[in-house]
């Protein structure tokens, strides 16, 4: 009797309890794996031949390739550039850009005498963004203002260093 009535009561108590059923479902994932954005460096940044004199000066150079001075400095030559570069990635993406944000330094041959080169801009549009054309190809122009000082500070040789920039999906 002690038996059933442990046992009724458990069947009681469960009967209180609400049953619960499962289900299970197959759940669908995926991915599209972009191609990454690569760049190649096609035209270096180059101030070209100048010559500092008593106070020194700015060279800028543009995106689309213009090279002006300031100051006491003396345009040499015609052979100068805009920095270039190709930069490949998904076609029709948008692409940003980082320029460097510091100065960068041009270094003398031996190592005796630096130079500033600083203010770095691209002619990628407003917004930090260029629309890939159809090949998943795009080309990417940099200027920079290169500062010196006078002929002394920066004694005469070949200057030379590197800046980063950074190409990224949006």
């Amino acid at each position: 009797m002690k038996r059933i009535a442990i046992f009724t009561l458990i069947v009681f108590i469960m009967s209180l309890i609400p049953a619960y059923t499962q289900t299970s479902v197959i759940g669908k994932m995926e991915v599209e794996v972009a191609v990454p954005v690569t760049a190649v460096e096609t035209e270096l940044l180059n101030f070209g031949k100048i010559v500092p004199e008593t106070s020194g000066g700015t060279v800028q150079i543009s995106p689309d390739g213009e090279r002006t001075a300031t100051g006491s400095i003396t345009l040499m030559d015609d052979t100068y550039s805009a920095g270039r570069f190709t930069v490949a990635g998904m076609p029709n993406s948008l692409v940003s850009i980082v320029l460097p944000q510091t100065p960068q330094m041009l270094t003398l041959s031996n190592g005796n005498s630096e130079i500033t080169v600083n203010d770095f801009i691209s002619d990628v549009p407003v917004g930090g963004q260029i629309v890939r054309q159809s090949d998943g190809k795009a080309e990417v122009s940099i200027g920079a203002t290169l500062y010196i000082s006078n002929g002394l500070s920066n004694p005469a040789g070949y200057y030379s260093g590197t800046y980063e920039v950074v190409f990224m999906y949006n």
